[in-house]
This record gives structure tokens, sequence and C-alpha cells, in this order.
């Protein structure tokens, strides 16, 4: 018997045809005519702005923003490690270092390849 039910190709080749034909249009219905006028780029809206900003700036900044020698100093006077919480992100990574080696060591998959090594 070499009769095949072939039904399923009519309306799979129809629905394809449908689908082609709707995907068509929709590009051409996504422009749309009526664009808006172009509004001003950001660089021309910048420079009014910066313009008020400098004419607005006094000529020497003022004392409470001038920064000490004491603040520099104590800026770069200790390393963080040194500091509490620099010892504390030390402490999390040295124990995270020793359970992933712990793990890696007391593994309870023991494959082939691990042993051939």
């Amino acid at each position: 018997m070499n009769f095949h039910a072939r039904t399923w190709r009519l309306p799979l080749r129809v629905l394809a045809l449908v689908l082609i034909v709707a995907a068509v249009p929709l590009p051409c219905m996504a422009g749309d005519t009526s664009q808006p006028a172009a509004r001003p780029r950001i660089q021309a809206s910048v420079k009014p702005i910066v313009h008020a900003v400098v004419s607005a700036r006094p000529s020497a900044p003022p004392a409470k923003l001038q920064a000490t020698p004491d603040a520099k100093a104590q800026l770069g006077s200790t390393s963080f490690f040194r500091t509490p919480a620099g010892a504390i992100v030390l402490a999390v990574v040295a124990v995270g270092a020793g359970y992933a080696f712990y793990s890696a060591r007391h593994d309870r998959i023991h494959s082939v390849v691990r042993s051939g090594q």
C-alpha cells in the first residue's frame, strides 16, 4: 500500500501564506507620517546653562569647600585593608577560599576522569 495521507500540507501552506500576507504591511503601517518638529539637541540646551553657571561662580572658592591639609593626609594615610571593613573583607575572602579548597577535596562525586589525574 503506497497511499500516503498528505492532507496536512494544504492547510500548512495556506497558514504560511496568510502569515506572510499579514506580516508584509506591518512595517508600512508602523511609519508615522506626522513627525513632530525636531527639538533642540542637548548641546544647544547645555550652552545657556553652562554660561549661567560660569557667570554666577565666584572667583575664589568658599572657605568651606577648600580641602584642609589634614583631610588630604587622612585620605592617603591608611590602607583599605587596615580598616575594620577591609579586615572583614579579607576574612570573608579567606573563608570562601578555604571552603572552596575543602569542598574540592571532599567532593562526594568521584568521577573516572578525576581518579585518572
